[in-house]
């Protein structure tokens, strides 16, 4: 069983990168500080919201049966003033009592992660919570390529394109308009792939799709479903979605200590390695 106690010195989390493939370019979107004396982070756009990823089971009457998580839900948020907030849970080794991915909402772990960067006090606060978390948290300096690197992963949406293309069949690209998920009005787009493949020696058509809905107010990815229509699918996205997200959510709970950390001290440029590597799933499934 991992215990998560509070240090910042833990192996590097092998991201993947983020696709920079222009198509579906949000419009009107949020405000994005330019210059380097601001942040380049969102801000006027608050939100806290769950990020999930479920195996789901498409029925004839189109309503979705819940099959299990394929990965733990986190907690993601940004406050008015562009703060960012990103819950840790390691979901390659979870407790006993966590480990119950099959459930639609798992239980409360007993310890996980929280960082918090703050482009105002140009700091990033790590911290632990739940009841095996050391009640500690420690903040270091925001430097300014980390501050460009956090508003590069957390404000520019990235491709968002299916993984198939003509080569695998017919592709058709169809745009669904606007519509409320979650209170948020986002955007929809569907690419169908048509394709036979053989099966017991026949001959059989099968269908794919790849839905993208994103809010280009938010600058979020609201819901992609990838799968068959008639079959097995993945939805991810996010969901118990708030435009007022708690103030405590940025910050350490009561009756924590803060260690403060400055440039210069042994040991600084490694603090927040892992929580950086979290941050580019910011738009990751």
């Amino acid at each position: 069983m991992r215990i998560i106690t509070f240090h910042l010195f833990a192996s590097f989390v092998v991201a993947m990168a983020l696709a920079r493939n222009p198509c579906l370019v949000a419009q009107d979107a949020p405000t994005v500080a330019a210059s380097s004396e601001t942040s380049p982070l969102i801000v006027g756009h608050p939100f806290s919201a769950i990020k999930y990823m479920r195996s789901m089971k498409a029925l004839p009457d189109g309503k979705q049966k819940f099959l299990h998580n394929e990965r733990y839900p986190t907690q993601i948020a940004r406050d008015v003033d562009g703060r960012v907030m990103m819950q840790i849970v390691h979901g390659d080794n979870l407790p006993r009592e966590c480990d119950q991915l099959d459930l639609l909402d798992p239980p409360v772990c007993p310890s996980w992660n929280v960082f918090v960067i703050d482009p105002v006090a140009h700091t990033v606060t790590h911290w632990g919570e739940g009841e095996r978390a050391a009640h500690v948290a420690v903040d270091f300096p925001l430097t300014d390529a980390r501050l460009e690197q956090a508003g590069d992963l957390t404000s520019a949406l990235p491709g968002l394109g299916p993984d198939f293309t003509e080569e695998d069949g017919k592709v058709n690209k169809m745009d669904l308009g606007d519509r409320a998920i979650e209170g948020i009005p986002a955007r929809g787009v569907r690419w169908t792939l048509r394709y036979d493949a053989n099966q017991d020696g026949q001959t059989v058509h099968r269908t794919r799709i790849h839905e993208v809905w994103t809010s280009p107010e938010m600058q979020l990815i609201i819901r992609v479903i990838d799968g068959d229509p008639n079959g097995k699918e993945t939805v991810w996205g996010l969901e118990k979605i708030s435009n007022a997200p708690d103030a405590a959510l940025f910050r350490p709970p009561d009756g924590y200590d803060t260690q403060h950390r400055s440039l210069g001290q042994f040991g600084v440029e490694e603090l927040g390695l892992e929580d950086f590597d979290y941050l580019k799933s910011w738009f990751e499934k």
